[in-house]
Order: structure tokens, then sequence, then C-alpha cells
């Protein structure tokens, strides 16, 4: 049995298309787009002229700080970046525990599917619980039904051998997903930033990634401490010691945030087409970093959270506007591609397509209510998309043919009894991490 949507506005981000019409759902998959057949005993939903799309992809987040809201403020005020992550994220990523993680999983989620965000590319960190942490998480994310693309953060900044129990959960959750082949999960190295990384962690990193054949989510000139830290300890730039370990030519690798690059690094990068940026605005915002220059990426970057929510639509709006503060604004509409990007990056990861509405991809699809005001158009969708939509139209959620939200209300879960008990063990690792000195 499938779902035929009939009387749908069709609409595809990147690349644009809007058109009236029909689709086709079987066995999780789009079959149909346009003139439909429908068999019997199909699902049929009457769309009413509103919004049908695919479903949008996170490209950089932290679930782990999905129970962030409320947490206790850090004994010291931090004054600068490096302090924020000291004083404040180290500290919850220490407190985790497997019970956390996977309710930071479903919270985390749920926020998502809210949001008609159905994959999440994520960078997993619970220094004291690494091992079996990324299925932890995974655990979470399946109960809400969303799609992941998981990695944990190799560092050296907390214990001995840390990083490379780091890469070996990396190993084992690959390996697992791998064997698995569903399209669901995938996973990737993770490692947190080159300045929390000795030589042989880093190296151990690109060596782990190439046996694998996975890519690297690496956080990269988030601040300027990146750089200044990684020269101060090893003599290096950043992107000189990336060269040197063979991490810039390293295919499918993330490099998360951008901020503080130079001109030597966008070339850098613009010559190649094994990096991926991903781009955090409001994130970056929050932690008063400053402006990353994707106008000057000649590939568009993925758009991402970095753990500050889950709305994309508002990363989008946030992404367009905040640009104009920045040297060269982005032309309008360019975070339609910047979506996009995310999305053809998770196909890849994951093995199937996503964020496109044509046969064979993936039935991931956002029923809104947004039936459009104004003419809505290929041409114009950009203006929709960041002035008029947004995550309070996201009325019902498909992933992989499989309902989970149907009329605002989550059915891939109990979302009740997931929030009650969400509120005790968030209560518990509140009171560990106010247990842990800030150093």
């Amino acid at each position: 049995m499938g779902t035929c949507f009939t009387n749908a506005t069709l609409v595809q981000l990147d690349p644009p298309m809007v058109q009236q019409g029909n689709l086709h759902v079987v066995d999780g998959k789009i079959v149909a787009v346009g003139d439909i057949t429908p068999e019997q005993g199909d699902e049929m939903i009457d769309c009413g002229g509103a919004v049908l799309m695919p479903g949008l992809v996170n490209g950089h987040t932290h679930l782990y700080s999905a129970l962030a809201a409320g947490m206790p403020a850090p004994p010291k005020t931090p004054t600068n970046f490096f302090e924020i992550l000291k004083y404040v994220w180290w500290r919850l990523d220490l407190a985790h525990d497997v019970e956390s993680i996977r309710t930071s999983g479903v919270v985390g989620a749920l926020a998502a599917l809210r949001c008609g965000t159905t994959t999440l590319i994520d960078h997993h960190a619970s220094p004291n619980a690494i091992e079996g942490s990324l299925s932890d998480l995974e655990g979470g994310i399946a109960q809400a039904g969303c799609r992941g693309v998981l990695c944990y953060e190799a560092t050296d900044r907390n214990h001995k051998n840390e990083a490379l129990r780091g890469l070996d959960e990396n190993e084992r959750f690959v390996v697992l997903c791998k064997k698995r082949n569903n399209g669901r999960f995938a996973g990737m190295v993770g490692a947190h930033a080159s300045f929390t990384l000795n030589e042989k962690s880093l190296a151990a990193c690109v060596s782990f990634a190439k046996e694998l054949q996975v890519g690297i989510h690496i956080h990269v000139a988030e601040d300027g401490c990146d750089e200044a830290m990684t020269q101060a300890g090893y003599g290096q730039t950043l992107f000189d010691r990336f060269k040197e370990h063979g991490l810039l030519d390293h295919p499918d690798t993330i490099f998360a945030h951008g901020t503080h690059l130079s001109d030597a690094d966008i070339q850098a990068i613009n010559e190649r087409d094994t990096i991926t940026m991903a781009h955090n605005t409001n994130s970056n915002m929050n932690n008063a970093v400053g402006y990353a220059p994707v106008a000057r990426f000649d590939r568009p970057p993925m758009l991402g959270t970095d753990g500050i929510g889950a709305d994309m639509w508002r990363e989008a709006r946030t992404a367009q506007f905040k640009s104009h503060d920045g040297d060269i604004p982005l032309p309008f509409g360019r975070p339609l591609a910047m979506i996009g990007e995310s999305a053809r990056y998770a196909s890849k990861a994951l093995g199937v397509k996503l964020g496109v509405l044509e046969p064979g991809a993936e039935a991931d699809l956002v029923l809104t209510k947004y039936t459009p005001a104004t003419p809505l158009s290929a041409d114009n969708l950009a203006g929709h998309l960041i002035y008029a939509m947004g995550p309070e139209f996201v009325s019902d959620v498909m992933i992989g043919g499989d309902w989970k939200l149907r009329g605002g209300e989550v059915v891939s879960c109990d979302e009740a009894e997931v929030r009650g008990k969400s509120v005790e063990v968030s209560r518990a690792l509140h009171e560990r991490m106010g247990e842990i000195p800030c150093e």
C-alpha cells in the first residue's frame, strides 16, 4: 500500500522547482510525480494546494546539547570563545551518560521533526561515556524516526588515550552501519578541532578515515584561537598542518564553521572538491566568533545549526540577512543551494537520494499548511522561503514512506512520555555538570 498526494504545490529547493500536481509513494520511495495512477488500498491525501516538499537536512549539529536549556550558569563568566568551550560546552559533554545521550537524541530529533528536518548530520561528544555512544545516540534519533550521519569527536583534551577511544567508537559505528546498509544511519570519523588534537591523533583521524573509506567531520577556524593555538603548539598554520597530514585532500571532509579563514585558506578550499564547508550563522552569532565569508566559497556550504535549536528555516533566513554585515553579501536565495548541499552530502553518505521530488528518491516528505497568498514559482521561491515560510506551517512529516508527524502530532513515539522522562534525565545531567569545576 502506498500514499498518493493530490492537489499539491510541489516544491523542491535545489534545484528550485515549483509545480502543481500529484505525487505517488510506494515502498518508501517516490515512484511518480505529476500524472499518477493510484493503486488499490493507497492512502489518498488531498493537499488542498498546500506546499509538499522534501524533508530538510541539518548539515552540522550537536544533539548532545539538546538538553542544554536551563542548564546551570558556569561558575566563571566566559570572556572569550575558548572559555565558552571550557566553562560551558566541555562541562556539559563531560556530564553525559548513556541515558542522557539517548534522551538528547530523541528530544533533539523530535525538535527537528517538528521543523520539517528529517536527516541530521551530527558531531557527538561524551568523554565519560565514549564506547557505544553513537549507538546510544542513534537509538534516540531512531525513536523519533529521523535519519542520521553520525561521528564521535576525537580529542586529546581530557583523558589519556581519549582520541584513540573516540576513533575506535567511530570505527565500530561505521562498520556497523556499512554492514546494515539500510540508508537510515551512516558513520564518519569525527575530530574536535586541530588545537585539541596532538600529532599522533590527527594522523590517526586521517588514517582511520582512509581505511574505512568515509569522510572526516572537524571544526575548522570557528574562532581565531584554532589558528593561534595550532601555531603555538605545533609551529604550523592550521592549513599547513592539515596539508601535511593529508586532511585537505581526503574526500568527503566536512569543515564546520570557517569563520576565521585566511584568503589563502579559502583559495585552498576552492581549489579542491574534497571539502564541504558547514555554515552555522546563529551559533556563530551566539558565540560572538564573527561571520564566515560564505559568499567567497565557489561551492555553496552546507547549512547547519551547530546544536543551537533545530530550525533550518530560521538558519536559512539568518544566513541571508547576516551576510549583509560581511564584505560580500550572499546572492539572494543562496541558502536554497546551501540546504541542497546538505541533502547532497547526506545522500552520498547514506546511499540514498534525498532533497528532491523525483522517482527513485526517498519518500522523506514534509506536508505543510502553507498555501501561497502570492504567486509562487521557481524564480521567486527564495522570497517565499526566506520571508514567508517557516516551521509553523509544518503539519505532516513522512520518512521513508512512514508517517512520523500527522496533523502536528508525533506518531513515531509517545512524545509526552519522552518529554516527561527527559525532565528527570536533564535534571540529573545538569546536577552532574554543576559538580564539574571550571579549570
